[in-house]
């Protein structure tokens, strides 16, 4: 795993292949070691099943088998967003780890109606699988009728080697995206990054907005939260990157994520004001990272009262970020 820092610009080098794959399509060339799940954040965890699959060796070289869309949002389209890392994220965290192949399975239909025996007898060897790492936890197949017992004992009659991990940390706990989709949704960041090896990260390109937040002395750049789970509606510090220009230094900042009641806000958005920045970043894509909840999302009187409560928000941001010393403020 990289030594980095956990802060800085998600990108995916060009040596990890990224591959659409649904059922009914030609078989795919090559021989992989493949590591298969959701990968939602791509938490400590999955890792563990990654390293697995680097690790194997035998002439095979490794790759990730995740599933578009996340079976969640095909089963219940009208859930609320719970997504941990976007698509372009997801791959960079992938990648980073040298992976060389991600296989993306088209989950529609035809797949959810695949039974567990031909998922392993005809889909995995289509994809050229032959050893498989899944957790402990894993199921696939109509009806998630099949688990990694049954994988172990089809895959050898196809030749295909199941390796089940248990996804936990050295404590014996379990390391699960639902777990950490909790963490997030109390504002526990850092019993989510505990989890997630990293912190929490929202990105998304900057949007046009009203302008509201230079008008009160803090300029921010905007970004819609899509999909992402949603922490409690508050103020947060933050850092930030600038992964279309991975050269400039990852920077300070503070961020509100909500519906702006003061302002008879709806949608929730995420706004963000930087330290010691004045550049135009309009339409350039940012990794927000989510470092410590400050306080909850509250109406205001009128603006004068709302620029002091920010300017004291602005203060706090500051003594976390000189307090954990991670970044230059």
């Amino acid at each position: 795993m990289p030594e980095s820092s956990t802060m800085r610009p998600l990108t995916r080098p060009d040596a990890c292949e990224v591959v659409d794959w649904q059922c009914q399509q030609p078989p795919l060339d090559g021989a992989f070691a493949a590591a298969i799940g959701n990968f939602d954040g791509v938490h400590l965890g999955h890792r563990k099943l990654i390293a697995g699959a680097m690790a194997h060796g035998k002439g095979l070289a490794p790759a990730v088998i995740t599933f578009a869309p996340h079976p969640r949002r095909y089963f219940r389209p009208d859930d609320a967003p719970f997504a941990l890392t976007d698509d372009a994220d997801k791959l960079a965290l992938l990648a980073e780890l040298g992976v060389e192949r991600v296989i993306r399975l088209r989950f529609d239909d035809a797949m959810r109606e695949t039974s567990a025996e031909d998922f392993v007898r005809k889909i995995l060897p289509a994809l050229g699988v032959r050893a498989l790492y899944g957790g402990a936890d894993f199921t696939f197949g109509a009806g998630r009728g099949g688990d990694m017992a049954l994988m172990q004992k089809l895959g050898g009659g196809v030749g295909i080697s199941a390796h089940e991990t248990a996804l936990e940390n050295h404590q014996n706990a379990v390391l699960s995206s639902s777990r950490i989709r909790q963490a997030i949704s109390q504002g526990d960041m850092q019993e989510a990054r505990a989890m997630l090896g990293r912190p929490y990260i929202i990105s998304g390109a900057v949007m046009h907005g009203d302008k509201r937040g230079a008008g009160l002395g803090f300029p921010t750049a905007n970004l819609l939260m899509g999909d992402y789970q949603h922490p409690p509606l508050g103020v947060y510090a933050v850092a930030v990157a600038f992964p279309e220009q991975p050269q400039n230094a990852v920077l300070a900042g503070i961020a509100n994520i909500g519906k702006r009641p003061s302002f008879d806000g709806e949608a929730v958005r995420l706004e963000v004001h930087l330290f010691n920045f004045d550049r135009e970043i309009y339409g350039q894509r940012l990794n927000v990272f989510c470092l410590n909840f400050i306080r909850s999302e509250h109406k205001f009187d009128n603006v004068d009262a709302l620029r002091h409560q920010i300017a004291q928000d602005v203060e706090s941001a500051h003594a976390f970020h000189a307090q954990t010393n991670e970044l230059s403020v």
